[in-house]
Parts: C-alpha cells; sequence; structure tokens
C-alpha cells in the first residue's frame, strides 16, 4: 500500500478531483454543453427556465468559455420572436399553428418547438390541406412583422413537388365590408388635421372640469373597472402578433418568395433530402423553421419504393433527428389521407410524431340533417369530427391521451373552427293554432251528436 500527501502530482498531472491549480487540466464539462431540459423529465424541449439558469451559469464562467457559449448562442431563436410564448401547461416555448382553435386543442397554445404533429383525414375531402396553408401562412406573416422579408425572422421548407403551393396561401382576414371601411376612416382620422389638435387640447384639460359626478364613490369604481380592463388588454397586447386570422377565400399578396420558402423534393434519395433540409436550416440561423409535409405520402409525388415500410420509415427518422437536434428554432407540420393505406404502415407513422390528430368529415345524409336544423344559421353546421390521439411534450412519444367525438370542426371563410361537439336537437314547428283546431273539428267524433262516437258507456251522464 502506498500512500501521497495531499497536491502531489502524480505522472505530471494533478488530481483533478481536488481542484487543485496548474499543470495539464483535463478538460471539463461545462453546463452549458448539456442539453437544456424542461420540467418533465425526459423532455428536450428549451424553456424560458432553462434559459435563465444557463445565463446565471454563464456569468460565473471564465472570459474564454463566455465567448465560446456567446459564438454557440448566435444559432438560438430569439425569445422576443413574436411566433414564440411559453406555453400555459408547461412553460416551453411553443409557436401558433395558424388555427387559434387547434392551438388550444394541443393544451399549449400552439405547437411546442422541437416537437411535430401530423393531421390524417379520412375520406376524399381535402380539409387537413386547408390546415397545412394556414401553418405556412401564419410563417410568412412572421417574417414579414420585422420589416423587409429577406431579413425576416421566419422561414419555411416544404417538402412537397407542387411548386404552386406557395401561391395559394390565404391572406389575413381584414373583415367585413363594414369593419374595413371603419378600419380606413380611423385612419383618416389619426393623420394630422385641425380637428385632432383640438381633440387633443381638449384632452389635456383636467379632468375635473369635464367629469362631474355626484359621489366620489362611482369615480372610484369606474377607475378601478377601468384599471382591470386595461390590464387585460396590456396581457392580450402582449401576444398580439402571435396568432392571426386569415380568409380562406383570398389569397396572400405578395406571394413567398424564394427568401421566404424553400421547396424540397421528395423523389431524390433520403440522405439528399436530410443533407439539403439540415444545410438549408444552417443556412437561416438563428431563424424559426417551420417544415411543411403537405400530402404526405400522396401517389402522384412519392414514388412506389416509399410506400414501403423501409422507405417512409428511414425518411421520417431523418426527419425526426433533425427536428430534435434544432429542437430550440424547429417544429413539423404533416397531412396524410388514412383511407390510402393500412394500420400497421398508419400506425409506424404515429409513432414518429409527438402529436397526432384525425379529422372524420361527416356523410352527406348527416350534413344534409344539419343543414335542416340550421336553416336560419348556416354559418352554425359542422363539417365533420375531430379526433385526438395524441398531444406533445409529454413523453418521448407524446401524451397518449386519445379523445374521440368530443370535437367538431366547421370549415368557414373567415377561419377554420373547432368547437366542442354535441348531437343538436330537431325543432319540429308546431301547427297554426285554427289548423288545428280546424282539424279537431272535422274529427269524427265531433261530428257525432251523441259524442260516444258508436262506443257505448256505462257513466251516467245525468247530473
Amino acid at each position: 500500500m502506498s500512500f501521497r500527501k495531499r497536491g502531489e502530482v502524480l505522472n505530471g498531472r494533478e488530481s483533478t478531483a481536488r481542484g487543485v491549480s496548474g499543470g495539464n487540466r483535463l478538460p471539463q464539462r461545462t453546463p452549458l454543453n448539456t442539453p437544456m431540459r424542461g420540467p418533465v423529465s425526459g423532455s428536450r424541449q428549451p424553456t424560458l427556465s432553462g434559459r435563465m439558469a444557463n445565463l446565471k451559469v454563464r456569468e460565473q464562467l471564465p472570459v474564454d468559455v463566455q465567448e465560446q457559449a456567446q459564438a454557440q448562442d448566435q444559432d438560438l431563436l430569439d425569445v422576443n420572436h413574436p411566433g414564440i410564448r411559453p406555453s400555459p401547461v408547461s412553460a416551453h416555448l411553443s409557436t401558433s399553428t395558424g388555427c387559434s382553435d387547434l392551438d388550444k386543442v394541443l393544451t399549449h397554445q400552439g405547437l411546442p418547438l422541437g416537437n411535430s404533429i401530423l393531421v390524417e383525414e379520412q375520406g376524399t375531402t381535402e380539409f387537413n390541406s386547408i390546415l397545412s396553408r394556414l401553418f405556412a401562412a401564419q410563417g410568412v406573416v412572421y417574417n414579414r412583422i420585422g420589416g423587409a422579408p429577406n431579413a425576416g425572422n421566419t422561414h419555411l421548407i416544404v417538402l412537397s413537388l407542387n411548386q404552386s403551393f406557395a401561391k395559394e396561401l390565404p391572406g389575413i382576414y381584414k373583415g367585413s365590408r363594414k369593419d374595413v371601411k371603419k378600419s380606413q376612416i380611423s385612419e383618416e382620422q389619426s393623420k394630422i388635421s385641425v380637428q385632432n389638435l383640438n381633440e387633443q387640447n381638449n384632452a389635456t384639460t383636467p379632468q375635473r372640469y369635464k367629469d362631474f359626478k355626484i359621489a366620489w364613490k362611482y369615480r372610484f369604481h369606474d377607475e378601478k373597472k377601468n384599471g382591470q380592463e386595461n390590464l387585460v388588454d396590456s396581457n392580450e397586447n402582449e401576444y398580439r402578433d402571435y396568432n392571426h386570422q386569415f380568409d380562406i377565400t383570398s389569397r396572400m399578396m405578395p406571394a413567398p418568395t424564394s427568401s421566404e420558402i424553400t421547396f424540397i423534393s421528395p423523389i431524390q434519395p433520403i440522405p439528399n433530402v436530410i443533407t439539403q433540409l439540415e444545410k438549408t436550416i444552417n443556412l437561416h440561423s438563428n431563424k424559426l423553421i417551420r417544415i411543411i409535409i403537405p400530402s404526405l405520402l400522396h401517389p402522384a409525388m412519392y414514388p412506389p419504393k416509399m410506400f414501403n415500410l423501409t422507405g417512409i420509415i428511414a425518411l421520417l427518422h431523418g426527419l425526426r433527428s433533425i427536428i430534435k437536434k434544432y429542437g430550440d428554432r424547429c417544429v413539423m407540420f404533416g397531412t396524410i389521407s388514412s383511407d390510402l393505406f393500412g394500420p400497421l404502415l398508419l400506425t409506424q407513422l404515429e409513432n414518429l410524431f409527438d402529436s397526432v390528430v384525425k379529422l372524420e368529415p361527416f356523410p352527406q345524409e348527416m350534413l344534409q340533417w344539419l343543414e335542416k336544423i340550421y336553416k336560419s344559421q348556416p354559418s352554425k353546421v359542422q363539417h365533420g369530427l375531430l379526433h385526438v390521439f395524441k398531444l406533445p411534450v409529454f413523453s418521448e412519444r407524446g401524451e397518449m391521451r386519445v379523445t374521440k367525438s368530443e370535437w367538431a370542426f366547421r370549415n368557414g371563410r373567415k377561419k377554420f373552427e373547432i368547437e366542442e361537439w354535441s348531437i343538436p336537437v330537431e325543432d319540429t314547428e308546431d301547427e297554426n293554432p285554427n289548423q288545428k283546431n280546424e282539424k279537431s273539428m272535422n274529427r269524427p267524433e265531433n261530428n257525432d251528436p251523441t259524442g260516444s262516437s258508436g262506443k257505448s258507456t256505462t257513466i251516467s251522464l245525468d247530473y
């Protein structure tokens, strides 16, 4: 047995366990190299609390390590991005899907960063394509909020052969004709004029000369009420650019350019697709990346070899690895028609997405019945059911929550709406009382003078 003194150097090196300075120090792993984890164990999504913790640890590191960390942060997404907000459930950073109702169904007010969603649809309709265009349009609006499109903050990557997808994106809903006129009037009134100056001068006069109350408590009550309203308005204005309402019948003008959207062909070999995707993400550093796969495994766009498990599973595994690698600024949205594939392939595809929802349109008989019930209110007619199979973030395979026939969707001009489903009650209109009396008078019982309608009775009618 051998003994050594405390701090003695062995083989030309110091004992790193004792933390003695001098000599050739072994490289130590700093907390900056560890992945940021959220409040839920096993999740790899960036959170605000995780970023703040890293900043506090970074302040205690040497200067050279801080400079290296700052160089790594150049690829991180800005927390003040208009399309980013913390989830009210888990505080993970989330981005909107372009449909406010779908954001609420996902329980995070959007899709958390580093996650993916698959929208399945049963039948020959294409309601899921509307959701994919809303997802893309929302990303383009984010990119144009900060100024010029070339210096934007968001980039779209579309895995499709349909180059006209960019020209089919809906524009922002500007309201009805009355709303458009009101907005034009407000813009004209906001311009500098003699009348506006007089109104501003009147607004600067003391309140006691303009407002006379009978009792001071009324004013106190009004001030308290106005303060609460201002607080609510301030909370809403904090994320006023997070979600927008789109007009499905209109088109976005101007259409997205090559600096805002990139198309990648799914026909090329899978390694080339993954390489081109990662190169595009690195080219647009410090931006929010929204990957869209419209009409996944559509026979007109994908070769026959992709319909095998060895083909499509390899592609989705590569896409999933890219999303998890750039989980602090990347999300993916995919759509598929479930009637084209068997249950085995669909199950494998669902396992590779963090959240799965399914659209089940109503048959023609059901639509006719709903139109009959809501004859006076055609805007209330639902077009199908929305089933939730899996929600994101809570585990590596998503939250295994299945809710069937609890939600219904409606495709309207203003927006794609999702609401709780309840079977409406058919109210049969009563006949007019005059017609009802006439029918009762024409009955054979009323024409019988004996009042017995040919039937004998044992009850005495004498009073």
